[in-house]
């Protein structure tokens, strides 16, 4: 990564072209979804929803919700295709 692009540790990135890949983003290189203050910040600056969008309604539970789904997009992420899959048979 160019220095002009490196983002402060506890910074929240939006620059993985996918917003799951974004939400897996928020572990490295430390945790960043630390309170549900910074949760809403991550919904309303990934795009989720439209500008302006009040969260006030957002509490710990989302918190959970969303660092379990980060949890398991990041499995799916990264798991590995069976050994004699065909790359045609992943489309």
């Amino acid at each position: 990564m160019a220095m002009s692009t490196a983002t402060d540790p506890y910074e929240l990135r939006f620059d993985t072209g996918r917003i799951c890949l974004d939400l897996i983003a928020t572990t490295h290189p430390v945790e960043r979804l630390g309170s549900v203050v910074v949760l809403r910040a991550w919904i309303a600056g990934s795009g989720l929803v439209p500008p302006g969008t009040p969260l006030a309604h957002a509490d710990a539970g989302w918190l959970t919700g969303f660092r379990e789904l980060r949890r398991e997009t990041a499995r799916l992420v990264r798991a590995r295709p069976a050994p004699r899959t065909r790359r045609y048979d992943l489309a």
